[in-house]
């Protein structure tokens, strides 16, 4: 593997969190029940931490070839 391929396979992964993301926070802003609010609040931040995560990959240029 190279660092050509861990950087694009990083880039859809970000390209689908940002989606879910969208996803997840539409449906919270059409939610009034507060379990289901907190629940996918709970999961945007799971997400957040994820994005962070690919977000660094597709930034970093030192990874091996």
């Amino acid at each position: 593997m190279t660092s050509n391929e861990i950087h694009a396979a990083s880039q859809v992964h970000l390209a689908i969190l940002d989606e879910f993301i969208q996803v997840v926070q539409g449906k919270m802003d059409t939610s009034m029940a507060p379990f289901l609010r907190d629940s996918l609040s709970d999961l945007l931040s799971n997400l957040a931490d994820q994005r962070e995560t690919y977000t660094a990959l597709t930034e970093d240029t030192t990874l091996a070839a």
